[in-house]
């Protein structure tokens, strides 16, 4: 299956029936291909859709996440790989939607829901190749995607409002409790990682992430 191809298709599926004056699809840029390390997968990561602020630097995006280039989000992936002894080239990168927005679509949710069936199979379908590998998620408007509204990232690293520390009581999302049908475990998306709570906790997180693939 080619995958640049069928989001395509529902790109322009979309586009022609349903798409929102709000928050419209840009369908002057290309889609956006995954990332696919050279070596064997070990770590599936599923981002929210390619459309970053700046318009101008939009059209410079040649796969998702930009991992592709030397940034800062690279840097916050690379640290996660260390974290689990992996490498770039063990990471399988995609975005649950992989068109762009008019603009960065996280403050019109109602877009996005609207769009999240074709663009979930096809996640659904691509991921399933992968089958025993972990997944994580960038950001809080995908967790809220593939679970309810209400989900929040800082509750899976069990963030303690009183202490502004967590009691690490850390979980996951069971396959049976979202709509992907897989294990994942929330991150926060790069610019996140920086504010002192998620950065003092981010090893403990990942140390959990691989118990819990010890003990399957």
């Amino acid at each position: 299956m080619n995958i640049v191809e069928e989001a395509l298709k529902i790109r322009n599926a979309i586009k022609s029936s349903m798409d929102f004056d709000i928050n419209p699809i840009d369908d002057t840029l290309s889609i956006i291909p995954s990332f696919k390390g050279k070596a064997e997968i070990k770590l599936i990561i599923i981002g929210q859709d390619p459309t970053i602020k700046n318009i101008n630097s939009r059209k410079n995006i040649s796969c998702t996440l930009n991992l592709d280039k030397i940034n800062s989000l690279r840097t916050y992936v690379d640290r996660i790989c260390t974290l689990l002894e992996i490498n770039i080239e063990n990471v399988y990168a995609t975005n649950l939607y992989k068109y762009f927005y008019t603009l960065p679509p996280a403050n019109t949710p109602e877009v996005l829901k609207s769009h999240l069936q074709p663009n979930l199979d096809l996640l659904k379908q691509e991921i399933d190749v992968y089958s025993d590998v972990q997944i994580i998620t960038f950001g809080e408007p995908v967790l809220q995607l593939l679970t309810t509204e209400k989900e929040k990232v800082h509750d899976y690293w069990d963030y303690n409002l009183k202490k502004k520390t967590t009691d690490a009581n850390f979980r996951f999302s069971p396959a049976n409790e979202n709509k992907l049908g897989r294990d994942f475990f929330p991150f926060p998306h790069q610019p996140s990682i920086r504010k002192v709570f998620y950065n003092n906790t981010l090893e403990d997180y990942i140390s959990f992430m691989r118990s819990m693939l010890e003990s399957n």
